[in-house]
């Protein structure tokens, strides 16, 4: 019996990877939950819906009416960096530029009052529109 032996081998090259929005929105989860490893004062986190990104912020606050302009400015400070550190993790994964547009009419926040104590949630969020 004779053993067969390749003569030659094929090779194929590999078209590029595609980015899609699903694509693109598993990697932005996955830039948020390393993201999430910061303070627990707070919390940042991001979902998608069709080709717009809702960033969320929340954060559990004592004596909220006296202080309400000083957290509205630290939740859009931290707001503008966690896109900002999105742009840039984003580039550096997949090679391509992150395009955030914020849509400023549909950003809103809330506030709930969590016990007798002033204790409250600050909850705020933006959407961007997505491009690539």
């Amino acid at each position: 019996m004779a053993k067969h032996e390749p003569q030659t081998f094929e090779t194929t090259e590999y078209s590029p990877a595609v980015l899609d929005m699903n694509t693109a929105f598993k990697t932005i989860k996955q830039i948020f939950s390393e993201y999430a490893r910061g303070p627990a004062k707070h919390a940042v986190w991001a979902d998608m819906s069709g080709d717009k990104l809702k960033i969320h912020y929340h954060s559990y606050e004592m004596l909220l009416p006296q202080r309400m302009q000083r957290v509205e400015e630290e939740s859009r400070a931290i707001l503008d960096a966690a896109a900002k550190e999105l742009k840039k993790e984003f580039k550096t994964r997949t090679g391509k530029a992150l395009h955030l547009k914020e849509q400023a009419d549909l950003g809103n926040y809330t506030v709930e009052k969590v016990s007798l104590n002033e204790r409250y949630y600050y909850r705020c969020w933006r959407f961007y529109d997505v491009s690539f």
